[in-house]
C-alpha cells in the first residue's frame, strides 16, 4: 500500500475513534445535566430547568461530530477517486459509498444520535411543564412555562439545522464524486 494511501487511511481511523469519543462526551454531559436536574445534589427541590440545556448540550457535540463524519467522507472520496495504487482499497470505499448511499449500516449510529439528540430534550420540557403545572408558585422554575417551551424549541430547531447541514453536506459530497467521468476516475 502506497504511505499517503495508508496516512489517509490511519487518518480516517483516527477521526472514527474521536466520533467515538464524542459519543462517550454526549452521554456523560447530557447525564450529569439529568442527574442535577433531577436532584441529586440534594439541593432540596429539583431544578428541572438544567434539562432545557440537553438540545443545546447534543447539537454542540452533534457540529463536532458532524464535522469528523465530513472529514470520513472527503477521505473516502478521494481514496475512491485516487486509490488506484490499492485497487483493494479503492473497491472497497466504492463499496462502502454504495452502502452509504443505500442509509445501510454505516447510518446507523447517526439515525441513533439525532434520536438521541430530539428525545432526551423532550423529556426536559415534559418535566419542565409538568413541574410548573403541579407547582405553580415554587420559586425554582426561574421562567414561564413558555419561555421554557421556547428555549427547548430553540435547541431542537438547532440540532435540526445541523442535522440538514450534515445532509445536505453529504449528499453534495456524494453527488460530486457521481458526476465525475468514470473514465477520469481511472486515469
Amino acid at each position: 500500500m502506497d504511505s499517503s494511501l495508508r496516512l489517509l487511511k490511519e487518518e480516517i481511523n483516527k477521526v472514527n475513534e474521536a466520533e467515538h469519543d464524542l459519543a462517550k462526551w454526549k452521554l456523560a454531559v447530557t447525564a450529569a445535566l439529568g442527574a442535577a436536574a433531577f436532584g441529586l445534589g440534594k439541593t432540596g427541590t429539583a431544578p428541572y430547568w438544567l434539562l432545557l440545556f440537553v438540545p443545546f448540550v447534543c447539537a454542540y457535540i452533534d457540529l463536532f461530530d458532524y464535522q469528523y463524519e465530513l472529514r470520513i467522507l472527503v477521505i473516502a472520496r478521494f481514496l475512491r477517486e485516487h486509490g488506484e495504487s490499492d485497487k483493494v482499497l479503492q473497491e472497497y470505499e466504492v463499496e462502502c459509498e454504495k452502502e452509504r448511499a443505500s442509509g445501510g449500516t454505516f447510518s446507523l449510529s447517526k439515525w441513533a444520535e439525532f434520536s438521541c439528540s430530539l428525545f432526551l430534550p423532550l423529556s426536559g420540557l415534559v418535566l419542565y411543564l409538568l413541574d410548573s403545572r403541579n407547582n405553580p408558585g415554587r420559586g425554582s422554575l426561574l421562567m414561564p412555562p413558555a419561555a421554557a417551551a421556547a428555549i427547548w424549541l430553540l435547541g431542537v430547531l438547532l440540532i435540526g439545522a445541523l442535522w440538514a447541514y450534515f445532509l445536505v453536506s453529504s449528499l453534495r459530497l456524494s453527488t460530486e464524486s457521481d458526476r465525475q467521468e468514470p473514465s477520469a476516475m481511472s486515469a
